[in-house]
Protein backbone atom coordinates (compact mmCIF):
# COMPACT_ATOMS: atom_id res chain seq x y z
CA UNK A 1 0.00 0.00 0.00
CA UNK A 2 1.33 3.38 -1.17
CA UNK A 3 1.35 5.92 1.58
CA UNK A 4 1.16 9.99 0.10
CA UNK A 5 3.97 11.63 1.73
CA UNK A 6 3.43 14.90 3.68
CA UNK A 7 3.01 18.31 2.08
CA UNK A 8 5.95 19.91 2.30
CA UNK A 9 5.72 23.31 4.00
CA UNK A 10 6.62 25.31 0.53
CA UNK A 11 3.71 23.36 -0.53
CA UNK A 12 1.37 24.72 2.29
CA UNK A 13 2.55 28.54 1.41
CA UNK A 14 1.43 28.59 -2.12
CA UNK A 15 -1.85 26.59 -1.42
CA UNK A 16 -4.72 29.58 -1.68
CA UNK A 17 -5.73 30.52 1.63
CA UNK A 18 -9.66 30.92 1.88
CA UNK A 19 -10.79 34.16 4.15
CA UNK A 20 -14.57 33.31 4.00
CA UNK A 21 -17.00 30.34 4.00
CA UNK A 22 -20.04 29.90 1.36
CA UNK A 23 -22.42 31.03 4.79
CA UNK A 24 -20.14 34.04 5.63
CA UNK A 25 -20.48 35.23 1.90
CA UNK A 26 -23.95 35.13 1.60
CA UNK A 27 -24.51 36.66 5.26
CA UNK A 28 -22.38 39.66 3.86
CA UNK A 29 -24.39 39.87 0.58
CA UNK A 30 -27.59 39.73 2.70
CA UNK A 31 -26.23 42.45 5.29
CA UNK A 32 -25.45 44.93 2.47
CA UNK A 33 -28.62 43.65 0.33
CA UNK A 34 -27.26 42.58 -3.03
CA UNK A 35 -28.95 39.44 -1.54
CA UNK A 36 -32.57 40.51 -0.99
CA UNK A 37 -32.87 37.99 1.74
CA UNK A 38 -33.28 38.17 6.08
CA UNK A 39 -32.22 35.15 8.10
CA UNK A 40 -35.25 33.40 9.95
CA UNK A 41 -35.06 30.92 12.56
CA UNK A 42 -37.85 28.73 13.93
CA UNK A 43 -38.01 25.96 16.07
CA UNK A 44 -38.37 22.46 14.48
CA UNK A 45 -41.32 19.34 15.77
CA UNK A 46 -38.30 17.93 17.43
CA UNK A 47 -36.45 21.14 19.17
CA UNK A 48 -34.16 21.47 16.16
CA UNK A 49 -33.51 25.00 15.16
CA UNK A 50 -33.97 25.49 11.67
CA UNK A 51 -32.89 27.78 9.53
CA UNK A 52 -34.17 29.52 6.21
CA UNK A 53 -34.77 33.00 4.66
CA UNK A 54 -37.53 35.66 3.94
CA UNK A 55 -37.27 37.97 0.86
CA UNK A 56 -37.15 41.44 2.14
CA UNK A 57 -40.22 42.50 -0.50
CA UNK A 58 -43.26 40.32 -1.45
CA UNK A 59 -42.34 38.35 -4.79
CA UNK A 60 -44.72 36.88 -7.56
CA UNK A 61 -45.79 33.25 -7.60
CA UNK A 62 -43.29 32.55 -10.38
CA UNK A 63 -40.10 33.51 -7.96
CA UNK A 64 -41.38 31.60 -5.41
CA UNK A 65 -41.44 28.46 -7.48
CA UNK A 66 -38.01 29.14 -8.68
CA UNK A 67 -36.45 30.02 -5.19
CA UNK A 68 -38.02 26.93 -3.54
CA UNK A 69 -36.50 24.89 -6.52
CA UNK A 70 -32.27 25.44 -5.32
CA UNK A 71 -31.77 25.14 -2.07
CA UNK A 72 -29.71 28.45 -1.10
CA UNK A 73 -26.99 26.78 1.07
CA UNK A 74 -25.78 25.29 -3.08
CA UNK A 75 -23.12 27.53 -4.12
CA UNK A 76 -24.15 27.56 -7.55
CA UNK A 77 -27.67 28.71 -6.75
CA UNK A 78 -28.06 31.27 -9.19
CA UNK A 79 -29.72 33.85 -7.76
CA UNK A 80 -26.58 33.81 -4.96
CA UNK A 81 -23.82 33.82 -7.86
CA UNK A 82 -25.78 36.86 -9.16
CA UNK A 83 -25.62 38.85 -6.16
CA UNK A 84 -22.05 37.77 -5.92
CA UNK A 85 -21.70 39.07 -9.31
CA UNK A 86 -23.65 42.32 -9.12
CA UNK A 87 -21.53 43.07 -5.95
CA UNK A 88 -18.15 42.16 -7.97
CA UNK A 89 -19.64 44.93 -10.86
CA UNK A 90 -20.27 47.86 -8.23
CA UNK A 91 -16.93 47.32 -6.32
CA UNK A 92 -14.75 47.23 -9.87
CA UNK A 93 -13.89 43.83 -9.97
CA UNK A 94 -13.97 40.76 -12.37
CA UNK A 95 -17.41 39.83 -12.65
CA UNK A 96 -16.50 36.05 -11.86
CA UNK A 97 -17.41 33.13 -9.16
CA UNK A 98 -15.28 31.12 -7.38
CA UNK A 99 -14.04 27.62 -8.15
CA UNK A 100 -17.17 26.30 -6.29
CA UNK A 101 -19.85 28.86 -7.14
CA UNK A 102 -19.43 31.12 -4.17
CA UNK A 103 -16.67 29.16 -2.54
CA UNK A 104 -12.78 29.25 -3.60
CA UNK A 105 -13.34 32.76 -4.51
CA UNK A 106 -10.18 34.75 -5.59
CA UNK A 107 -7.98 36.46 -2.79
CA UNK A 108 -9.02 39.98 -3.87
CA UNK A 109 -12.90 39.08 -3.90
CA UNK A 110 -12.89 37.73 -0.64
CA UNK A 111 -11.08 40.99 1.04
CA UNK A 112 -13.50 43.35 -0.54
CA UNK A 113 -16.16 41.49 0.79
CA UNK A 114 -14.85 41.11 3.91
CA UNK A 115 -14.52 45.16 4.32
CA UNK A 116 -17.30 46.65 1.99
CA UNK A 117 -19.68 48.69 3.53
CA UNK A 118 -21.43 49.95 0.34
CA UNK A 119 -24.98 48.61 0.08
CA UNK A 120 -26.17 47.41 -3.36
CA UNK A 121 -27.01 50.77 -5.12
CA UNK A 122 -29.72 49.24 -7.43
CA UNK A 123 -33.48 47.93 -7.27
CA UNK A 124 -33.30 43.99 -7.40
CA UNK A 125 -34.60 43.08 -10.76
CA UNK A 126 -35.58 39.33 -12.11
CA UNK A 127 -36.02 38.56 -15.69
CA UNK A 128 -38.60 35.68 -16.49
CA UNK A 129 -38.97 34.24 -20.20
CA UNK A 130 -41.84 32.43 -21.14
CA UNK A 131 -42.35 30.18 -23.85
CA UNK A 132 -45.75 28.88 -23.60
CA UNK A 133 -48.62 30.18 -23.93
CA UNK A 134 -47.32 31.36 -26.81
CA UNK A 135 -46.39 34.36 -27.92
CA UNK A 136 -42.86 34.01 -26.06
CA UNK A 137 -42.51 36.84 -23.52
CA UNK A 138 -40.23 38.52 -21.62
CA UNK A 139 -41.43 39.90 -18.59
CA UNK A 140 -39.35 42.37 -15.93
CA UNK A 141 -39.87 42.11 -12.23
CA UNK A 142 -38.35 44.93 -9.95
CA UNK A 143 -38.41 45.09 -6.39
CA UNK A 144 -41.01 46.78 -4.57
CA UNK A 145 -42.94 47.58 -7.76
CA UNK A 146 -44.30 44.14 -9.35
CA UNK A 147 -44.31 43.61 -12.72
CA UNK A 148 -42.69 46.69 -14.59
CA UNK A 149 -42.67 45.43 -18.34
CA UNK A 150 -43.16 42.98 -21.03
CA UNK A 151 -42.63 42.29 -24.19
CA UNK A 152 -42.81 39.32 -27.11
CA UNK A 153 -39.60 37.63 -27.10
CA UNK A 154 -38.26 34.89 -29.21
CA UNK A 155 -36.17 31.80 -28.11
CA UNK A 156 -34.29 29.22 -29.90
CA UNK A 157 -35.13 26.69 -32.55
CA UNK A 158 -35.20 23.38 -31.45
CA UNK A 159 -35.12 23.92 -27.69
CA UNK A 160 -31.82 25.72 -28.30
CA UNK A 161 -32.44 27.72 -25.46
CA UNK A 162 -33.09 25.46 -22.23
CA UNK A 163 -35.14 26.09 -19.06
CA UNK A 164 -33.23 27.55 -16.09
CA UNK A 165 -32.15 30.39 -14.32
CA UNK A 166 -28.72 32.01 -14.86
CA UNK A 167 -27.63 35.48 -13.48
CA UNK A 168 -26.43 37.86 -16.26
CA UNK A 169 -22.36 38.25 -16.16
CA UNK A 170 -21.46 40.25 -19.45
CA UNK A 171 -23.02 43.17 -21.02
CA UNK A 172 -22.66 45.76 -24.21
CA UNK A 173 -24.61 47.86 -26.22
CA UNK A 174 -22.77 47.12 -29.31
CA UNK A 175 -21.25 43.64 -29.79
CA UNK A 176 -20.87 40.91 -32.89
CA UNK A 177 -21.79 37.51 -32.41
CA UNK A 178 -20.22 34.68 -34.68
CA UNK A 179 -21.74 31.24 -34.49
CA UNK A 180 -23.73 28.59 -36.51
CA UNK A 181 -27.74 28.58 -37.01
CA UNK A 182 -28.91 24.95 -36.87
CA UNK A 183 -30.80 24.76 -40.43
CA UNK A 184 -33.27 21.84 -39.65
CA UNK A 185 -33.43 19.24 -42.82
CA UNK A 186 -35.64 16.15 -43.34
CA UNK A 187 -34.07 12.54 -42.77
CA UNK A 188 -35.26 11.61 -46.55
CA UNK A 189 -32.75 14.92 -47.48
CA UNK A 190 -29.91 13.16 -45.58
CA UNK A 191 -30.91 9.33 -47.47
CA UNK A 192 -30.88 10.72 -50.45
CA UNK A 193 -27.53 12.87 -50.08
CA UNK A 194 -25.76 9.57 -48.73
CA UNK A 195 -27.11 7.75 -51.44
CA UNK A 196 -25.89 9.78 -53.83
CA UNK A 197 -22.39 10.20 -52.65
CA UNK A 198 -22.34 6.04 -52.34
CA UNK A 199 -23.04 6.11 -55.75
CA UNK A 200 -19.81 7.78 -56.75
CA UNK A 201 -21.67 11.06 -57.89
CA UNK A 202 -19.66 14.66 -57.73
CA UNK A 203 -21.43 16.56 -54.78
CA UNK A 204 -20.98 19.55 -52.43
CA UNK A 205 -19.47 18.57 -49.51
CA UNK A 206 -22.34 18.97 -46.96
CA UNK A 207 -22.11 18.40 -43.31
CA UNK A 208 -25.68 17.15 -41.40
CA UNK A 209 -25.66 16.79 -37.55
CA UNK A 210 -28.05 15.67 -35.42
CA UNK A 211 -29.18 18.53 -32.95
CA UNK A 212 -31.91 18.24 -29.89
CA UNK A 213 -32.96 14.95 -31.87
CA UNK A 214 -33.54 16.73 -35.74
CA UNK A 215 -31.47 16.19 -38.41
CA UNK A 216 -29.94 19.97 -39.17
CA UNK A 217 -27.57 21.52 -41.65
CA UNK A 218 -25.32 24.44 -39.84
CA UNK A 219 -25.07 27.84 -41.58
CA UNK A 220 -22.22 30.16 -40.56
CA UNK A 221 -23.82 33.88 -39.41
CA UNK A 222 -21.31 37.11 -38.44
CA UNK A 223 -23.62 39.53 -37.18
CA UNK A 224 -21.30 42.68 -36.40
CA UNK A 225 -24.27 44.95 -34.76
CA UNK A 226 -25.91 43.07 -32.20
CA UNK A 227 -27.61 45.84 -29.33
CA UNK A 228 -28.10 46.20 -25.97
CA UNK A 229 -26.59 43.19 -24.81
CA UNK A 230 -26.84 40.67 -21.49
CA UNK A 231 -24.96 37.58 -21.55
CA UNK A 232 -26.50 34.97 -19.18
CA UNK A 233 -26.01 31.17 -19.72
CA UNK A 234 -21.90 31.05 -21.71
CA UNK A 235 -22.67 32.99 -25.79
CA UNK A 236 -26.53 33.09 -24.49
CA UNK A 237 -27.68 36.73 -24.19
CA UNK A 238 -31.32 38.77 -24.01
CA UNK A 239 -30.59 41.49 -26.80
CA UNK A 240 -31.95 43.30 -29.61
CA UNK A 241 -32.17 41.74 -32.86
CA UNK A 242 -34.39 43.23 -35.69
CA UNK A 243 -36.88 40.64 -37.11
CA UNK A 244 -40.43 40.82 -39.13
CA UNK A 245 -42.23 39.69 -35.92
CA UNK A 246 -41.51 38.12 -32.49
CA UNK A 247 -43.45 35.76 -30.33
CA UNK A 248 -41.73 32.56 -31.34
CA UNK A 249 -38.67 30.27 -31.77
CA UNK A 250 -36.45 31.99 -34.23
CA UNK A 251 -32.91 32.50 -32.74
CA UNK A 252 -30.24 30.34 -32.45
CA UNK A 253 -29.90 30.03 -28.50
CA UNK A 254 -30.53 34.22 -27.75
CA UNK A 255 -33.48 35.56 -26.35
CA UNK A 256 -34.57 38.29 -29.06
CA UNK A 257 -36.71 41.35 -28.32
CA UNK A 258 -37.57 44.39 -30.11
CA UNK A 259 -35.26 47.44 -30.50
CA UNK A 260 -37.26 49.61 -28.17
CA UNK A 261 -37.80 46.75 -25.14
CA UNK A 262 -34.08 45.95 -25.65
CA UNK A 263 -33.26 49.44 -24.72
CA UNK A 264 -35.57 50.07 -21.82
CA UNK A 265 -34.84 46.86 -20.36
CA UNK A 266 -31.00 47.53 -20.38
CA UNK A 267 -31.45 50.33 -18.51
CA UNK A 268 -33.51 48.70 -16.05
CA UNK A 269 -30.94 45.98 -15.10
CA UNK A 270 -27.94 45.42 -13.94
CA UNK A 271 -24.75 42.88 -13.78
CA UNK A 272 -26.12 39.14 -11.52
CA UNK A 273 -29.69 40.18 -13.01
CA UNK A 274 -31.00 36.64 -12.67
CA UNK A 275 -32.74 35.47 -16.00
CA UNK A 276 -35.27 32.36 -15.76
CA UNK A 277 -35.84 30.82 -19.15
CA UNK A 278 -39.32 28.56 -18.39
CA UNK A 279 -41.56 26.71 -20.47
CA UNK A 280 -44.29 28.00 -18.66
CA UNK A 281 -45.00 30.08 -15.42
CA UNK A 282 -47.89 31.19 -13.05
CA UNK A 283 -48.99 34.55 -14.24
CA UNK A 284 -50.07 37.76 -13.91
CA UNK A 285 -48.12 39.42 -16.30
CA UNK A 286 -50.26 42.87 -16.96
CA UNK A 287 -47.39 45.33 -15.88
CA UNK A 288 -47.10 48.38 -14.49
CA UNK A 289 -48.27 47.74 -11.10
CA UNK A 290 -50.10 44.28 -11.35
CA UNK A 291 -50.75 42.21 -8.51
CA UNK A 292 -48.35 39.45 -7.41
CA UNK A 293 -49.15 37.18 -4.74
CA UNK A 294 -52.62 37.61 -3.85
CA UNK A 295 -53.10 41.11 -2.98
CA UNK A 296 -52.51 44.02 -5.02
CA UNK A 297 -49.14 46.35 -3.52
CA UNK A 298 -50.14 49.64 -2.94
CA UNK A 299 -47.39 51.43 -4.78
CA UNK A 300 -46.47 55.00 -5.33
CA UNK A 301 -46.20 55.85 -9.18
CA UNK A 302 -42.80 55.85 -10.20
CA UNK A 303 -41.26 56.98 -13.35
CA UNK A 304 -38.04 54.83 -15.04
CA UNK A 305 -35.51 56.01 -17.20
CA UNK A 306 -31.36 55.71 -17.58
CA UNK A 307 -28.27 58.10 -18.36
CA UNK A 308 -25.37 58.12 -19.61
CA UNK A 309 -22.03 58.26 -17.55
CA UNK A 310 -19.40 59.99 -19.64
CA UNK A 311 -16.32 59.39 -17.20
CA UNK A 312 -17.25 55.52 -17.36
CA UNK A 313 -18.07 55.28 -21.07
CA UNK A 314 -15.99 54.82 -24.42
CA UNK A 315 -17.19 54.58 -27.97
CA UNK A 316 -17.76 50.54 -28.06
CA UNK A 317 -19.61 50.88 -24.33
CA UNK A 318 -22.00 53.21 -23.21
CA UNK A 319 -22.33 53.15 -18.82
CA UNK A 320 -25.86 53.65 -18.06
CA UNK A 321 -27.33 54.76 -14.32
CA UNK A 322 -30.85 54.06 -13.49
CA UNK A 323 -32.78 57.09 -13.05
CA UNK A 324 -35.95 57.03 -10.76
CA UNK A 325 -38.66 60.10 -10.17
CA UNK A 326 -41.54 59.83 -8.41
CA UNK A 327 -44.90 61.21 -9.63
CA UNK A 328 -47.34 62.73 -7.42
CA UNK A 329 -50.46 63.52 -10.14
CA UNK A 330 -51.26 61.42 -12.96
CA UNK A 331 -48.77 58.26 -14.33
CA UNK A 332 -46.33 58.23 -16.58
CA UNK A 333 -46.39 56.92 -19.72
CA UNK A 334 -44.95 53.54 -20.01
CA UNK A 335 -41.57 53.98 -19.44
CA UNK A 336 -41.11 55.84 -22.68
CA UNK A 337 -38.15 58.20 -21.40
CA UNK A 338 -36.18 55.00 -21.50
CA UNK A 339 -36.55 54.80 -25.38
CA UNK A 340 -35.52 57.94 -26.37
Amino acid sequence: MLIPASPTAAALSSAPQMLLHAQETRKILMRLHYLPLIPVDFLGLHGHIHHSYRWRFKIPRALQALASSDAWQDPWNPLVIGALYQFEAVHDLPIVPGTMGIRGLPVAIEKALLHARKKDPDPWTWILVTKFPRPEEIHLFMAGRGWIFQSKANTGVMHATPDGTWPIYARDTHTAMIGRFPIPVSKAQVRLYEAAKSAGYALQSVHYARYHHHWVQYQHYDDPDIRWVNYFDRGRAVHFYPRASYGFPQSAGCVEIPKNAARKIYGLIHYGTPVTISHGAIGPWDPPGSSYLEAPLNIQQFHLAYREIPSKSSPRSVDLQLVETAVTRSPPKTLDAASR
